[in-house]
């Protein structure tokens, strides 16, 4: 249905429906960006939702997609004034204005998923983070493992954030699986292009990596990192994505976050009266990260060890270096 005429969509979750036994409801708004469910993490963020209330018969979820960004906030402070017990911003760009919806709104909870940047801690406000060093760890001690010629290689975006925990988990973890190995790395300059969108660069930097004998190729930072993982396949080198939707043809696999699991999980702990905001740093111990499904077969000890090593990051035995 239209939500009145403020350009804002707007859905209730048919897998489950308050039953007329309820002495109370637990209402959930899922509020994505204007992608809407053709955002990868909108749509995995609300399957999450989904799974939580499907076998809850006093809970429901509703969708709200924003026509423009504009709307954002109106959708926001539309699902406070309605006392949805809990209101998800799925997308980092709605950082500002779920910022400004908690402070303007105490008494409601809020959910951000996967924000950009650090954001001030509030206490009605969860932020969902994912340590994307941890499977960048594995990524790295994966390379480690399987490179014959000793040198491997990543390929980051901008040195943003992300790109700094890409980078210290691949380096640490090839380091860690096999010591003594060379490990080159390159950040996309501000002089070549758009961040994270400058394929031509990410290929070229690659190559020059190859050059020197590398021969596992991790590459990380959209489109940029697509370049590079291209130009190893095409060099018949080892590769290793840090984002299954870009990584489809790498010859090993890709880092993940399971943003599914994560919103899942947050949706039946706040059903269940365990609320919690501030800062919620998910990773291989809450299962909120990992390697996507390898895709050639690997000698039975390869994967063992990567096992043994995601055991102990999980326990806090290793520390990625971020």
């Amino acid at each position: 249905m239209q939500a009145g005429a403020n350009g804002i969509s707007s859905r209730v979750d048919p897998t489950a429906a308050p039953a007329p036994s309820c002495a109370a409801e637990f209402r959930v708004a899922f509020i994505t960006d204007v992608a809407g469910l053709r955002s990868t993490a909108d749509a995995d963020g609300w399957r999450g939702a989904g799974e939580a209330v499907r076998d809850k018969p006093c809970a429901h979820a509703r969708l709200v997609v924003p026509a423009r960004p504009s709307d954002y906030r109106r959708a926001l402070q539309a699902s406070a004034d309605a006392h949805e017990e809990l209101v998800i911003a799925a997308s980092f760009l709605l950082t500002d204005d779920v910022l400004d919806a908690a402070r303007a709104n105490p008494q409601t909870r809020f959910v951000l998923v996967d924000p950009l940047v650090a954001t001030p801690g509030l206490p009605n406000l969860a932020v969902l983070s994912f340590r994307e060093d941890q499977a960048a760890y594995l990524a790295g001690a994966l390379a480690g493992m399987l490179t014959r010629s000793g040198v491997v290689a990543g390929i980051y975006g901008p040195e943003g954030a992300t790109d700094l925990a890409h980078r210290a988990g691949f380096e640490h973890g090839a380091r860690y699986a096999r010591p003594g190995v060379r490990v080159l790395g390159a950040y996309q300059p501000a002089s070549e292009g758009a961040p994270y969108a400058n394929p031509e660069w990410g290929a070229t930097q690659a190559r020059a990596f190859i050059a020197q004998r590398a021969d596992v190729v991790f590459g990380a930072g959209g489109s940029t990192g697509q370049g590079a993982l291209l130009a190893a396949a095409q060099a018949g080198r080892f590769c290793i994505g840090a984002d299954p939707s870009t990584a489809a043809g790498c010859s090993l696999t890709s880092t993940v976050k399971f943003v599914d699991r994560a919103v899942r999980t947050t949706v039946s702990e706040a059903a269940a009266g365990r609320w919690s905001g501030g800062q919620h740093a998910l990773g291989l111990a809450q299962m909120a990260v990992g390697l996507a499904p390898l895709r050639r077969p690997l000698p039975e000890d390869t994967v063992s060890r990567l096992q043994a090593i995601a055991d102990l990051l999980a326990a806090g035995d290793l520390t990625t270096g971020a």
